[in-house]
């Protein structure tokens, strides 16, 4: 039993430890998030709200319940177990949430059964028990052991295993992520398998003061566990701040591309009317096969020239275009025609999933997907596997592009969005290809992120947002 002046104190500072735990969790803004844990943190913070308020609504119990009259006695108890029992479906629902982002390949159905069997297995336990004595007892004892008990453990394992998705933005982030999942299934054991009003066994004392404990424990570890959103944020800020400095530097490069194009575009159609002449002055004489391999190198070394400062113009301009909702699966299916008969040679797979629609320029998004595929296969020249993946996820829609070729080495990963960079032989491209991507996906709001997998082969993923139509 507890000391009676252990009970104001414990009860107090066990229900303020889980409502401080909610508060940190509701009042941190997770909205720019894209860690997945984001999406059902509030079930969490549900579960410590309402777990609070069971704590102090037992300790209003403890010391009023003497004064109530009888008949007030039942519905101020079954309150009480409907706390309990809302508390741990929260728990319940947050743990198999979790594995839901850990593991999203299964469908949400089988997420909604786990929850679904835990509630059978209570109602059936509480109904077999009625028939042996039912009390209010023995209710409390099977939520927390069919409910209260697998919500914590579960939830446990599932932080301990999602931690590992969070290494790469913060290592002691992840450490707490493990402690809090530790420190959760170890409240798990003593809320859910040990009866309250017990003493713990071996070590002694009340289970409830081992529970505050444990609960300042969880409180710790989670508040330590949400600064990863704060290393996340750092992490988007510098990411952003790169991105700016690198649209600067593409929009001086483009002014100057601009001028230096439109300086050679004029002399280089001068030339080009001129071999056109020159060749129809040598047309019928004898003189003309002697000249004829030099001019067609001339006119082929032209195009070439011209091709390049129309691509500089392409560079450095910003045609404006209206922007219009547009499903991006349609855009590909539209790419896949401009490849024409070269796409026989490639056994490229698709898997356009259920995408929403984005606000975009139609022919930019061609441009895009056209140059990404044409790079893929000019890493493959004998052909080769090209996977093309659609998937709307929360307010983004991302499109990933993969190969099996030879990949990006790790030197040249950091380069290949810049300008004039190109791993391609002389002559074989020009370098302003993905610049020209970068470009278009900024206009619309999106990223673009090359990598090249341990597996082998090279992957772009294009990120957009969810289009929002015009309000006129």
């Amino acid at each position: 039993m507890i000391e009676e002046y252990l009970i104001f104190p414990l009860y107090l500072f066990y229900g303020m430890a889980f409502f401080a735990m909610g508060v940190s969790i509701t009042s941190r803004d997770t909205r720019a998030s894209n860690l997945d844990i984001a999406r059902c943190l509030w079930l969490f913070s549900l579960f410590a709200y309402t777990h609070a308020l069971l704590e102090w609504f037992s300790l209003f119990l403890i010391l009023y319940s003497p004064l109530f009259q009888p008949s007030m006695l039942m519905p101020v108890n079954n309150a009480k177990l409907f706390l309990l029992l809302l508390s741990f479906c929260f728990l319940l629902l947050f743990s198999v949430s979790v594995f839901g982002t850990i593991f999203p390949q299964r469908k949400r159905q089988f997420y909604l059964f786990v929850p679904a069997l835990f509630v059978l297995l209570l109602v059936v336990s509480i109904f077999n028990g009625e028939g042996t004595g039912f009390s209010l007892a023995l209710v409390d004892l099977r939520i927390r052991n069919l409910i209260g008990f697998p919500g914590a453990l579960i939830s446990g394992l599932g932080l301990v295993l999602y931690s590992q998705t969070v290494r790469h933005i913060s290592r002691r982030g992840a450490l707490h992520f493990v402690g809090a999942g530790v420190s959760l299934a170890c409240y798990g054991v003593l809320a859910g398998l040990i009866p309250s009003g017990h003493p713990l066994p071996l070590l002694g004392g009340p289970i409830e003061l081992y529970r505050g404990l444990s609960a300042l424990v969880i409180f710790y570890f989670v508040m330590h566990a949400l600064y990863t959103f704060d290393v996340e944020r750092k992490l988007q800020i510098e990411e952003r701040l790169t991105r700016y400095a690198h649209s600067e530097k593409l929009r001086s490069l483009g002014k100057l591309a601009f001028g230096v194009a439109h300086e050679i575009n004029n002399p280089l159609s001068n030339v080009s009317i001129n071999v056109e002449l020159l060749k129809e002055d040598l047309a019928g004489t004898e003189a003309f096969s002697h000249y004829e391999k030099r001019l067609t190198a001339i006119e082929r070394n032209l195009d070439r020239a011209s091709k390049i400062a129309k691509e500089l113009l392409f560079f450095s301009t910003n045609k404006e275009a209206d922007f219009q909702l547009i499903d991006v699966n349609d855009v590909l299916n539209s790419t896949f025609e401009l490849l024409g008969a070269r796409r026989k040679a490639y056994d490229i797979s698709t898997s356009l999933g259920s995408t929403t629609y984005i606000s975009a320029i139609p022919w930019k998004l061609e441009e895009v997907f056209l140059n990404i595929i044409l790079n893929a296969m000019d890493a493959m020249p004998d052909g080769g596997k090209i996977d093309i993946v659609t998937e709307h996820i929360g307010s983004r829609v991302l499109v990933r592009i993969s190969d099996d070729g030879p990949g990006i080495s790790s030197d040249d990963l950091p380069s290949v969005l810049d300008p004039f960079f190109t791993t391609k032989a002389v002559g074989k491209g020009t370098g302003l290809g993905l610049s020209i991507c970068y470009g278009i996906m900024e206009m619309h709001d999106g990223t673009i992120e090359l990598s090249s997998p341990v597996g082998g082969g090279a992957m772009v993923v294009l990120d957009f947002p969810v289009g929002v139509e015009n309000e006129t």
